[in-house]
């Protein structure tokens, strides 16, 4: 009463949530009886519907995260604005702005993922061999 299908190599990972649990390799190569691979397969079912209600409720979390940050910072700028003369209120949103600018365009590139394709990745070595280049190919002052 084996129920199982085997998985073609090269096969997307995509199929993930179509595998069979336990494929046909681990039943001949454990020699598993059908109530084994019955059990095998309950127990993988139950796993899996744990794991997927995990997902959700993480994502449910970050969800409800990101909107009480957006809450919190909405309230901490209503404080300012009924705090601070419309003048000052001005003048923070400007130092803001300044030290944005500051943290995310320090020498010249923003912070992140340096680019991993592409010219751009190389400029820094490539102005070094050019400079190599131009130093080697200009002629030595003579004394």
């Amino acid at each position: 009463m084996s129920v199982c299908t085997s998985l073609q190599a090269g096969q997307p990972d995509k199929d993930k949530k179509d595998r069979i649990f336990p494929n046909e390799k681990m039943i001949k190569e454990l020699n598993l009886s059908d109530k084994q691979i019955e059990n095998l397969q309950k127990a993988d079912n139950e796993l899996k519907a744990k794991m997927e209600s995990f997902r959700d409720q993480k994502n449910a979390f970050k969800k409800e995260m990101k909107g009480e940050m957006k809450k919190m910072k909405d309230d901490r700028r209503e404080m300012l604005k009924s705090n601070l003369s419309k003048d000052q209120y001005i003048a923070y949103l400007e130092l803001q702005v300044d030290r944005l600018q500051k943290m995310n365009f320090r020498n010249k590139r923003p912070h992140g993922p340096r680019p991993q394709f592409g010219p751009q990745r190389h400029q820094g070595n490539l102005q070094r061999h050019q400079d190599n280049a131009n130093r080697e190919n200009t002629p030595e002052p003579s004394k």
